[in-house]
């Protein structure tokens, strides 16, 4: 696991990645871009990254929360999306199982695909989230957190890179914002950025819905919410 830094993911406290890769292949995606343009003269990431950017398994890495003895805020597979369609039901089996043995952290899990969600048995602990970078996948991504089978646990949705001005769906507990970051935007399309930020985070104050406003975003916006557990 990777402990976060200062400068590493501000809500979480460390990162796991025993399933990496994608086939999402977003023009935006830090992951491959990390791992396709950095691998070449560095044995690190060769060594985790065997297979590029191709979903790869790693068994040797399930065991890292159990020996991670203090409690902590984990976020799973931030390479990778353990939910999509290309992975198969039994990596995800063998990673559930691997938390099941280490129950005082609080993990997080983000995908695309929220739709498998449906076949997967989350705890307590469990964080279930999307990503919604833009209106058109609002509908389709949203759908799966109005189920009751996730009442119990926090539902997020990260609004990065955000793209578009997307509405607010009353079935997530928490928001995340941020840009695209890598890139450089126009003048015009930054104050548009900004506008859509502006009209999300007023939104959600205004329906008592904490947002995590991250990267250049966050220096505008100082919102670092995080969501309070349920009570259960």
């Amino acid at each position: 696991m990777n402990r976060q830094g200062p400068n590493g993911i501000g809500y979480c406290t460390h990162t796991w990645n025993p399933v990496t890769g994608c086939e999402h292949d977003c023009p935006y995606c830090y992951a491959r871009r990390i791992v396709t343009q950095r691998m070449v003269n560095n044995p690190k990431l060769q060594k985790a990254f065997p297979n590029g950017f191709a979903p790869t398994f790693h068994p040797d890495r399930l065991d890292q929360p159990f020996k991670q003895k203090k409690p902590a805020k984990i976020f799973v597979c931030d390479m990778g999306d353990l939910f999509g369609d290309w992975v198969p039901a039994e990596w995800i089996t063998q990673v559930s199982e691997a938390i099941a043995k280490a129950p005082w952290h609080t993990y997080l899990f983000l995908t695309k695909n929220p739709k498998r969600y449906k076949d997967c048995t989350f705890g307590k602990n469990h964080w279930v989230g999307t990503t919604i970078e833009h209106e058109k996948y609002f509908r389709e991504r949203s759908k799966p957190f109005w189920s009751e089978e996730l009442d119990d646990n926090i539902k997020f949705v990260s609004m990065e890179p955000l793209s578009s001005d997307i509405p607010i769906d009353l079935a997530f507990d928490w928001i995340i914002v941020g840009e695209r970051s890598g890139i450089r935007y126009s003048e015009e399309q930054w104050n548009e950025v900004i506008d859509w930020t502006r009209k999300i985070v007023k939104q959600a104050t205004a329906l008592g819905t904490p947002v995590f406003v991250k990267n250049k975003l966050g220096d505008i916006f100082p919102q670092r919410e995080m969501p309070e557990e349920k009570v259960r």
